[in-house]
């Protein structure tokens, strides 16, 4: 893996964590793919933003008025120069030499709660530039999250059929077309597999295992601190992970494994020994990045010529810094994001 700041080794085993509909993941930046801005969400605010990432300059979205009150669920890369990003139980693309610059791509329906967009940029997959979110349906709009996709000319959001998973969250493809997500707190990888039947009501199903146990739970009397995994970013062969809790953050990373241990073309489960060897092996290799952390908002992470770039939001003494880390070099505040309308 590249080398970045710190290392320091974790050695933990987690259990399943407990979600409540606020602590929903949500993709809220990606960079440029020159890493030179960062698209972003403001969380408190409202809207989405380009940063520069040598200035820390801030550009509004021109969003349209239907939108000036709306809270951004997530934003992704689309295409060249594209934002997409989920409002008003709708997906948008905003492009800044487009007329008009943000236009409504499709709605979210029926999924309830939609956010967490992520889209299949593989040109080999059968699911390339289907649109996926999280979120539940109105048959049971109080259950765990799940995916649901929608393929290009379809009429709506399709389900993922989950079997024995209590939830699926913060999809994300790799460069390579490795899939990667959250599922009770930890990392997973594996796939989704394409329904054949087009009479069927769901998109596909679910594949994949548990990689890294990274969950960190505690009980007290004096409500100790827990933290989840809330973020994935591949990047060649490593996992940035984006860990969150009540007022607590921090980056980890870890190696990608050489092979999945279970995808779509895997063939037979993993046994227990295959599961525990694939878990032991992430958490020995497991490198803190960044810890103590009130938070590290709007993460995202890039590939440059020669080293990583990190971009993150956590709170100082002046305000809600954002965050560089380029390569081994120390985090470097390149500006402050608004807190006010």
């Amino acid at each position: 893996m590249t080398p970045l700041r710190r290392s320091v080794v974790v050695a933990s085993v987690s259990l399943a964590c407990v979600f409540s509909a606020s602590q929903i993941p949500a993709a809220e930046s990606f960079f440029s793919q020159d890493g030179s801005t960062i698209t972003m969400v403001l969380k408190r605010t409202g809207g989405l933003v380009k940063v520069d990432v040598k200035s820390g300059k801030i550009t509004k979205a021109p969003l349209p008025k239907e939108l000036k009150e709306e809270y951004i669920e997530s934003v992704a890369r689309g295409g060249e120069d594209e934002a997409l990003f989920v409002a008003k139980d709708a997906v948008w693309v905003w492009k800044a030499d487009a007329t008009p610059p943000v236009k409504r791509v499709c709605a979210t329906a029926p999924v309830v709660g939609a956010t967490d967009l992520f889209v299949v940029t593989d040109k080999k997959s059968p699911l390339k530039d289907t649109l996926f979110v999280s979120g539940t349906d109105k048959e049971n709009p109080d259950g765990n999250p799940v995916f649901f996709g929608r393929k290009p000319g379809a009429k709506a959001f399709m389900s993922v059929f989950c079997r024995r998973v209590e939830n699926a969250q913060s999809g994300v493809f790799a460069g390579d077309g490795r899939f990667f997500f959250m599922s009770s707190g930890d990392v997973w990888e594996g796939g989704i597999v394409a329904d054949d039947d087009a009479t069927t009501d769901r998109l596909g199903v679910l594949v994949g295992a548990r990689i890294a146990p990274l969950g960190m739970l505690n009980t007290d009397e004096a409500n100790s601190g827990n933290m989840w995994v809330h973020q994935i970013v591949p990047v060649e062969d490593t996992l940035y992970i984006r860990m969150r809790g009540r007022h607590m953050g921090a980056i980890l990373r870890i190696p990608v494994p050489a092979e999945p241990l279970y995808a779509p073309d895997s063939g037979e489960q993993p046994g227990i020994q295959d599961q525990i060897d694939a878990m032991k092996q992430a958490l020995a290799k497991t490198e803190i990045i960044e810890d103590d952390l009130e938070d590290a908002e709007a993460f995202c992470a890039i590939e440059l010529e020669d080293a990583h770039r990190l971009f993150y939001c956590s709170r100082d003494e002046k305000g809600l810094a954002m965050i560089v880390i380029n390569g081994d070099a120390k985090p470097k505040v390149i500006g402050y994001v608004p807190e006010e309308q």
